[in-house]
């Protein structure tokens, strides 16, 4: 498979340098998202759909002008599903207050989501752990003089919409919060120094670290607000339940959440490199 990856991309001396690997899965991504093919793969009219629901702002970025990296992994694991079944996916957002309802009543097959509060009350739901679970933290300049969570008071923090479901936690560390379409948006503004600090998961930013070019951005804080992301999937459809339990047990396991994190990673730095410095290439 041939894909387009640029790991790294920075300027030295008035040129721009690109480090490249081919990889074709990421082209042909690339060139579904612009043509606007979106998160359905192509299938035969008689396959099924798979309709999984997903919070709000886990729904896949959509823009006219440049595409970006989710914040969570829920469109890319519904993806993966769907193709390993070969069903057509269509994700269906589901409002928090509305997701027993969307369950129940067959509006969805299954919902993708943290565990833990807020939950459906559905009796019987089948819970299908997706090997993936991690707190919140940050991403600060290595010369900060943020040391933990309390001197972010007063401090602009910047977070991806995505990161929605930790608003509230957000919301009481007390810093100026700005919210941002993508991680890539919000993570350049802490090297050009607009921003004092960017949430997001743990272990994306920890992958995000391991980078050379991240190692002067890489000043963090300990994990907050652990969560677990399971599919739940409804009492009711038995068969469903069966047909996915062993697919999505392959899916969760750590090798293939550090494929993911990998590729997160991968494609965020050369996201944040090219909105920080593309602009200057000739």
């Amino acid at each position: 498979m041939v894909m387009l990856i640029c790991d790294n991309l920075w300027a030295e001396n008035g040129f721009c340098i690109f480090y490249m690997k081919i990889n074709a899965e990421y082209i042909w991504c690339r060139i579904a998202l612009f043509l606007g093919i979106g998160w359905s793969a192509a299938s035969p009219a008689d396959a099924a759909v798979l309709r999984i629901g997903l919070l709000p702002s886990a729904m896949p970025l959509q823009s006219d002008t440049r595409n970006y990296t989710d914040a969570g992994f829920e469109g890319v694991l519904a993806r993966e599903l769907a193709q390993q079944l070969g069903q057509s996916l269509e994700l269906v957002p589901v409002a928090a207050e509305h997701r027993q309802q969307a369950l129940q009543q067959g509006e969805v097959d299954a919902l993708l989501l943290p565990a833990g509060d807020g939950l459906p009350a559905v009796p019987a739901t089948t819970l299908l752990p997706a090997g993936h679970d991690s707190g919140y933290s940050v991403a600060m300049r290595s010369d900060t003089t943020v040391r933990t969570w309390s001197d972010l008071r007063g401090r602009t923090v910047c977070v991806a919409q995505g990161h929605r479901h930790w608003q509230d936690a957000i919301a009481a560390l007390g810093a100026q919060v700005r919210w941002f379409d993508a991680p890539a948006q919000a993570l350049v503004l802490v090297r050009t120094g607009e921003c004092d600090a960017a949430l997001g998961e743990q272990a994306q930013l920890q992958q995000l670290f391991r980078r050379k070019e991240w190692q002067k951005f890489s000043a963090t804080l300990p994990p907050r607000s652990p969560a677990k992301w399971v599919l739940v999937v409804g009492a009711s459809n038995r068969d469903l339940q069966q047909q996915i339990a062993p697919v999505w047990a392959q899916l969760a396991q750590p090798a293939r959440w550090q494929q993911r994190l990998h590729q997160w990673a991968a494609d965020v730095a050369f996201e944040v490199y090219f909105d920080q410095i593309g602009p200057d290439c000739h």
